[in-house]
């Protein structure tokens, strides 16, 4: 093989080498990052379960306008603590979805208290009007509470599972969340595989492999690095169209979180192909000069 036909392939190579390093950096990423514990964390960090309180009461004061209903009976007994455990049993039910395991549960933790004043409340008030308290009360009762829960659900599922599930969007994503490994350790097989073929195709020179694969590394790595960098800085995220706090913030920070870890990798990845273009560079040049002799003055 001569030299022009080693440089060519060599080059193309390096350029789908580029590329499968993005990806294995990407799919590492989404492996680490995109996980339940992850997910719990940031509802923690980012005190979504405040925002989600503030939401609610202020749905259900609006609501005060059409059902009478003053919102301290529904607010007294949800608390933030509340809320975080219904984020949270979303969550849980999420991922034990996406591995397959069990179907999603979009139920919301039973919250007795609350049941107890909302019927307190109506009993007052028939009470007070003289109402009879038969079936038709009850079933008003009843279908009280149920909204109650379905309104508390609907805003603690930060991450809209539900939607993507009624969309039929969630078993898509479960298919491709169980075949996570695989993808990311096929995009680690490839890169290997592709630096392989390097020093085949450079048998003759071995160490230009090496050269190869520091450039396919530094430009893969600053790809990363630079569209990090320009999504951070804009603060793209920021541009999301969401209307609920809670939703926006997990979403947003969920993004800001993939993104950070994938500029530290592509940082890392940028940095080992540095220091294998500076290892070829001692090489070549101690191969280069290894034959001259000292000049004898």
């Amino acid at each position: 093989m001569n030299k022009l036909s080693t440089y060519l392939i060599s080059f193309f190579i390096s350029v789908l080498l580029v590329f499968a390093c993005i990806a294995s950096v990407a799919a590492l990423i989404a492996d680490i990052n995109i996980a339940q514990d992850k997910a719990c964390e940031l509802i923690r960090n980012n005190q979504i379960n405040e925002k989600v309180h503030a939401e609610l009461n202020d749905v259900f004061s609006e609501r005060y306008y059409s059902s009478r209903i003053p919102a301290n009976v529904y607010m007294d007994n949800i608390s933030a603590d509340y809320i975080e455990k219904c984020i949270e049993d979303r969550i849980d039910s999420a991922f034990d979805s996406l591995e397959g395991t069990v179907p999603l549960d979009a139920s919301v933790p039973e919250n007795s208290e609350l049941e107890s004043d909302i019927r307190k409340y109506f009993e007052d008030f028939a009470d007070s009007e003289g109402y009879e308290k038969d079936e038709k009360f009850e079933k008003k009762v009843e279908n009280t509470i149920s909204d109650a829960y379905k309104i508390i659900g609907s805003h603690c599922d930060v991450f809209k599972v539900s939607a993507l599930n009624e969309h039929k969007v969630f078993s898509k994503l479960s298919g491709i969340y169980k075949k996570r490994n695989i993808m990311a350790g096929g995009a680690l097989i490839s890169c290997f595989l592709l630096i392989a073929l390097l020093i085949i195709v450079n048998m003759k020179k071995r160490v230009t492999a090496m050269y190869w694969t520091g450039i396919s590394a530094l430009i893969s790595g600053a790809a990363g690095t630079i569209l990090s960098v320009i999504i951070l800085n804009s603060k793209y995220y920021d541009s999301f169209s969401i209307k609920q706090p809670g939703v926006f913030t997990a979403y947003t920070q969920s993004m800001y979180k993939l993104t950070e870890a994938f500029l530290a990798a592509s940082i890392a990845v940028a940095v080992i192909g540095i220091s294998l273009l500076v290892i070829y560079t001692i090489v070549y040049d101690k191969n280069k000069h290894q034959d001259v002799k000292p000049t004898e003055l």
